[in-house]
């Protein structure tokens, strides 16, 4: 095998057993605090995250939160400041929100100063274009959904005017490494990268055709797992306090 055949497959290996739950026997843990569950078990009924039933770090509860249609509120932020989402921008956001709350590989990645939240997961640059297709006519008025919301009585609000997510951001990269503050760091295969799925679909494996070269340049992020020493130092979890509640 080449050695581009060979770094291809070594991703494409990296990124199924990270999403099956299989690599550095991390997965018997999940982000501590917030919504999440103190360790990841089975769960029957998840809605639109069905698909890490087997493992969950979330209850159906939770899912059912992500799984509402039409998707107004989630994580104590409302969605739909701007007016309704189409159902292809609904679908990657609940597919986001979905890892985060019901993947236990999402503890791999945690933030050292927000304990329930992520720190540059690496998602690849083709979901981060397919995402970014998806919502580009939809409306926004937030760059970070974390920072950039006026908070009132009636939750978050609009601080800046409502404009396509093509004028808010200007391709897949600037959404995925923005949109959820530092949550997310878009990395091309075959980078070490994850396609999230949606709860009717298989689990992606990159493509040969979309690599950039073997193996670079890499996120930082995307090449070594975040040891989970630092958090085992911490007494105390905080909760889902960025302002908004939300723990990205």
């Amino acid at each position: 095998m080449s050695s581009g055949g060979s770094a291809w497959a070594l991703a494409a290996g990296w990124v199924l057993a990270v999403l099956c739950g299989g690599a550095w026997g991390l997965d018997s843990h999940c982000l501590p605090g917030g919504k999440h569950k103190a360790a990841p078990s089975p769960e029957g009924q998840l809605g639109v995250c069905q698909i890490y039933a087997n493992n969950a770090c979330c209850s159906p509860k939770v899912a059912q939160e992500v799984s509402s249609s039409p998707l107004a509120k989630v994580n104590d932020i409302y969605w739909d400041r701007c007016g309704s989402l189409s159902p292809r921008c609904e679908n990657y956001l609940q597919r986001v929100e979905c890892f985060y709350r019901c993947s236990p590989s999402a503890a791999r990645w945690p933030h050292p100063r927000r304990p329930t939240a992520m720190l540059e997961v690496p998602l690849c640059q083709r979901f981060c274009e397919e995402w970014y297709t998806a919502c580009k006519d939809d409306l926004t008025c937030a760059h970070n959904w974390l920072s950039d919301w006026q908070w009132g009585p009636q939750g978050n609000n609009c601080s800046q005017d409502c404009v396509p997510y093509s004028q808010m951001y200007r391709d897949g990269r600037e959404l995925c490494e923005n949109i959820w503050g530092d949550s997310f760091v878009a990395a091309r295969e075959p980078c070490p990268c994850l396609s999230l799925p949606d709860a009717n679909a298989s689990l992606e494996e990159p493509d040969p055709s979309q690599a950039g070269g073997p193996w670079g340049p890499c996120p930082a992020s995307s090449l070594r797992r975040r040891d989970r020493g630092g958090r085992h130092q911490r007494s105390v979890f905080m909760e889902d306090v960025e302002g908004s509640g939300s723990g990205f």
